[in-house]
This record gives C-alpha cells, structure tokens and sequence, in this order.
C-alpha cells in the first residue's frame, strides 16, 4: 500500500499543467500591454506631430513680436502654448513650454517643451502616461519682402464683410512687415478696387495730368430790368401783354413763371408786331401752347437766342469745343449744363443753347469753365458721351484709374503709354480709398486699411493688374524713394501678389467710362458708354495679367471670399495662382482670417531651423 502511495505523489509532483495556465495567465498581460504599447506609441507619435506643427505654426507667427517692448517673453511663451493645446484638441494631453530664448541680433526665437499623453494599454503594465519633447525655431528671413495685396471693396462686400476684411488684411500686415528693417526689408502696397482703382496722389503721373478750368470774370445775357406779364392770348398768334415793355420788333427777350401757358417758360423768343403794350412770339403756333392763367415775368436779352456770353481771359477754348459750367453765383441756372462754343474770342465765348437761367443776375468774379471732351484724345475735367441706351452723360474725371487702351498687359511705365482716365457715374463712383505703395510703416497700412469702406461695381481684372504693377520696377519713379520696388529676378527679393474678390470680374473700361461690354452687376445701362473695352472682357484680360506678372517672376496667392467653387471668379483665381496651394476659398469670417495668415507665413521669408 505504501509504494502505491509513494507512486502518486511522484505523479503529481511531476504534473506541470496547471503551472501552464498560471504562467499563461501572467503573460497575457505582458503580452496585451507589449501589443498595445505600439497604439500607444502610435497615438503619442500622432499628438507630438500636431504639437510640432502647432510649435512651428507659433513659432512663425509670435516671431514678429519678439522686436515689440511691450510683449515680454512669458506672453509669447504662454500664447504658443495655448496655440499648441488648442491644435492638439485632446484635454487630456499635458503640454508645457519653457521659456523661450530670443536673439534680437538675428531675429531668432526658439521655443521648446514638453508634452505627456495618458496610455490605454501599458497601464496595464504601470506606465500611465508616455511623454516626449519638441521644439521649433524661427528666424528672420534672408531675403527683401515686396508684396502687394488687391482687395475687393465693392459694395457687396459693405457690412460684416468688409470687417472681416480689415481684420484678416491687418493680421497679414502684423506677421510680414517686421519692427526691424535691417538687415532685410519687407514691405507691403495695398490696392483696394471696386468700380475703378484709385491712384491719389499718384494720378497725373499714372494717367497724365488734367487740364484745369478757367475762371470766369462775368457774364452777360440780359438787361437787369424784369417786367411783369399780365396776360397772353392764342388768337391768331401767342400775344404777350405788358404794359410799357419797351421793346422794339427783332428783339430777344426771355420768359418765366407763367402758369397755364408753361410752354414758354425757360425759353426765348423774337418779338414782333409790338405796340407799346403788347408784342407777338414770332414763330410760336397757338395750337403747342396751352391757355394762360396768370403770372410770368420777361427779359430783354442782350445776345441773339439769349446766348450767354461768358468772359474768361485767355480762355483757351475753341468753336465747337464743349464746356461745362461750374460756380456761378447768381446766375445758377447756368451751372452743371453742358454747352457748345457758338462763337469766340480771346477772352469771350458765347455759348449756344437755352439753358433755364432764369431771373438771376451773375454775381461777379465766380464760376469756372472746364473743357468737356468727346473723344479719347482729350484731358478734360468732364466727358460728354453717348450711353449704350442712346443718352447723352457728362461725367466728371476723378482721380481712379483705368485700363491703357493699348499695351493692355503689360508693365510699361506711364511714361511710355499713360493708363486710362476714370469717369464714373455717381452711383458707380471712384473708391475713397486710394493705393498705398510699398511701406514698412504698418501705421501707415493699418490706418488705410481701418478706413476701407465697400461701394461699386466690380473691375477685378484692374485690380490684378495693379497688384502687379505695385511690384514693378518699371514704376519705381512714381512712388517715394522707399517705396520704389526693387528689380526682378533678384534673388535677395521676393515678390509676392495677393488677389482676393468676393464676385465676378463684371467691370471693364472704354474711354475711362465703364464699358458696353461689361456684365451684370456693373451699373445701369445709362451710365454706360456705348463702346467695348479696347482689352476685351474682364476674365481674358485678368487672365492675361496673371500671366504676365508670374512670367515676371512674381509668387501669385489668391484669395475667394463666399463665392462658389467652379465659378468663373473661382476658375480664375485658381489658374492665377502659381500653384494650387496659393489658392483659397473662404466661406465666412474666421476662413477669410485663415486664408490671410496662412499666406502671411508662406511668405514671410521667415525659415524653420529646427
């Protein structure tokens, strides 16, 4: 019995298989946590990622303030680090940045930390947390920065729009214009545009300079005594009665304020078959006038057809020529209507036409004549036209710009082919806001920027070609000293364009006039002249712009504000771009903001060391 029992329990100290199931069981767990140590690391890996981006995207955009005084450097430390959390996105990752070290000399800021990620799978093991460090550079860039930005002001972009612009615009401003200019620059010109760009101050050299008007010293057309009417009749002939008028057969004579008998009003007239009270209208049929009831008043005029004779020593003008005038006190009636030279002399021009100048008497030494032209050769203060409807306008010349009528896309300085004067209707009027060439002071592009303001049609192609020509040496003479852009192809420069619209190209230029071959959303049919835009419409001739200036060696960004994709707006800005990555479709505020920023960093020359 004995060895029976000494059998078993040699048996069952040799049996090993619950040994198994315990050591299995143990190593299980290591196992798992081994397994899942590789999602673990994964997920740290994936987080550190969008720590370093979001480092380097802090360290671009907080590089410019290390030259500001009043950011110390625990302000940039702790906006970098709120930068990071808020691109990690996780609550449950820990992150925390030391102090940045800055190098004033040579623009440098180097930010570096820390970051810790709660485990799922080697906590099973002990470890909680896996951690891992990262770290991002900036320094000022070594090249020159010229880069110019169109902005669509017109008026659909009035309201939050236009504020969402400013915004976006000024923090582009702050990251590329850095506090110190040596030893590179960077510099940026703006160019609003609507109906037209506006040149300032700039105008006469960019479109030549306009012929200025001519003072008025007096006007004559008439004797000071006015007479009463007391009646007119029809019976056989319109029979005008007034006791003692004084006037003789062939006189002129002028009338107003009749009731009834309204035909006459405004207008002169020859008188015949006087007697001492009462004279005929000669050649007035009874049957185009209507009863009298009462009232009227009369002149006798000292020219034939009450022509105004206007004197204007060494006035300039010519027969035919057309003139516009402004500024007369007194004689009021005259103002804001355009005439023909009947006839003229040196000093003298009389001018043919009825205007209602009524009663007044010229109060001397005020108005002024400006010359009105009616072809493309002229410089004039007005232009009287004919509309696409067949109406006749007189538009005053402003201070915008226009497309050249040849040489369309090109740079060639104004010296060699001037741009197109500008005369807008007053619907469809010259911006307020005018170019602002190459700057570092950002006061200077701030304060424009804070003042733009959203009105009129939309000329986009004009406004890409002005964002070239900001850049172009070839008018570097027009602008001050430190606003002359450098030259092309130089590889301490770059040159860079911004193009942003919120709509369709619609606006394009004959004559300074918005064309007939403009499109929807460019004005009333009225206000437009009846001619084509010597460059065609608007897209081919943006399009030919962007060409040009990317041959020329210039980095092209655009920007959609809320227009839709696959658009003719979006088509062109999309093949404007240099690239597919320079082109932006933003859809609201805080995307128009993106956009902006994102390209203030592509191009701040600004470099990433670590």
């Amino acid at each position: 019995m004995m060895n029976g029992f000494l059998r078993l329990a040699g048996r069952f100290g040799k049996d090993e298989s619950g040994v198994f199931a315990v050591l299995f069981g143990v190593m299980a767990i290591v196992l798992v946590a081994l397994g899942g140590a590789v999602v673990d690391y994964v997920t740290l890996e994936q987080t550190r990622s969008r720590a370093q981006t979001a480092l380097d995207a802090a360290a671009l955009a907080l590089q410019p303030d290390i030259n500001d005084a009043n950011i110390s450097a625990e302000s940039i430390r702790v906006r970098a680090e709120d930068i990071v959390r808020e691109r990690i996105g996780d609550p449950r990752v820990s992150v925390g940045l030391n102090a940045p070290v800055i190098d004033l000399a040579t623009g440098r800021l180097f930010l570096s930390g820390n970051l810790s990620a709660p485990t799922m799978f080697v906590s099973l093991v002990g470890v909680n947390e896996l951690g891992a460090s990262f770290s991002a550079e900036a320094m000022r860039g070594t090249v020159n920065l010229e880069v110019s930005v169109a902005l669509d002001v017109t008026g659909s972009m009035d309201g939050q729009d236009i504020r969402d612009l400013r915004a976006s615009v000024s923090g582009l401003i702050e990251t590329i214009v850095q506090d110190v200019q040596t030893p590179t620059y960077s510099k940026v010109a703006l160019v609003p545009y609507s109906q037209a760009v506006n040149a300032g101050p700039y105008a006469d050299a960019i479109r030549g300079p306009i012929r200025q008007p001519k003072g008025i010293t007096n006007i004559s057309w008439a004797e000071n005594t006015i007479r009463n009417i007391s009646s007119a009749s029809r019976s056989g002939s319109v029979t005008i009665t007034s006791n003692g008028h004084g006037y003789q057969n062939n006189d002129w004579v002028y009338i107003w304020e009749v009731v009834g008998m309204t035909q006459i009003n405004g207008r002169a007239f020859q008188v015949t078959g006087r007697t001492n009270n009462t004279f005929q209208l000669r050649g007035v049929s009874t049957s185009s006038v209507s009863n009298y009831q009462r009232g009227g008043k009369i002149r006798r005029c000292i020219n034939a057809n009450c022509q105004v004779e206007i004197t204007s020593p060494n006035h300039g003008y010519a027969v035919d020529d057309y003139l516009r005038v402004t500024h007369v006190g007194g004689l009021t009636g005259v103002n804001d209507i355009t005439y023909q030279v009947a006839s003229r002399t040196n000093n003298t021009v009389m001018l043919a036409g009825l205007p209602s100048h009524g009663a007044g008497n010229y109060t001397p030494n005020t108005g002024q004549l400006h010359c009105t032209w009616q072809n493309a050769s002229g410089n004039c203060t007005y232009y009287y036209f004919a509309s696409r409807t067949g109406t006749w306008n007189t538009f005053a010349v402003s201070t915008c710009v226009t497309e050249r009528p040849i040489n369309g896309p090109t740079d060639l300085p104004p010296t060699t082919e001037l741009f197109g004067r500008n005369y807008p209707a007053s619907n469809n009027p010259c911006l307020p806001n005018p170019i602002v060439p190459l700057t570092a002071d950002k006061t200077v592009l701030h304060n424009a920027v804070n003042s733009l303001s959203a009105a009129g049609s939309t000329a986009g192609s004009l406004g890409t070609l002005w964002a070239w020509n900001m850049l172009s040496p070839q008018f570097g003479y027009i602008w001050p000293f430190n606003s002359q852009p450098g030259p092309y192809n130089d590889r301490e420069i770059l040159k860079a364009a911004i193009i942003m619209t919120d709509g369709e190209f619609n606006t394009v230029h004959c004559n300074g006039v918005v064309a007939n071959n403009s499109t929807s959303g460019s004005g009333n049919n009225y206000d437009q002249i009846n001619c084509r835009a010597p460059n065609g419409d608007a897209y081919p001739q943006a399009q030919a712009y962007c060409t040009a200036m990317k041959r020329a060696g210039i980095t092209v960004y655009t920007v959609g504000f809320a227009i839709t994709a696959g658009s003719n707006a979006a088509s062109l800005l999309s093949s404007c771009a240099s690239n597919v990555s320079n082109y932006y479709l933003a859809q609201n505020g805080d995307q128009l903001r993106q956009a902006f920023e994102q390209i203030a960093r592509n191009i701040s020359a600004l470099r990433l060391t670590q």
